[in-house]
């Protein structure tokens, strides 16, 4: 029994699987924290510029 669990553990230290998982998931919230902050941005210049067109000015 104990070695079947020391085998357990060195399998889980040794494998890396999970971090690059964590991994992807920090960048996939940096992409979608920098898509939000440029979205905001757009947002209000698109609306200034279809406001432009559509009063004549």
């Amino acid at each position: 029994m104990p070695r079947s669990i020391l085998s357990l553990i060195r399998r889980l230290r040794d494998d890396e699987g999970g971090l690059t998982a964590v991994e992807y998931a920090v960048l996939g919230a940096i992409v979608v924290a920098a898509i939000v902050v440029v979205g905001a941005s757009f947002q209000s210049g698109l609306g200034t510029a279809f406001g432009k067109i559509f009063t004549g000015a």
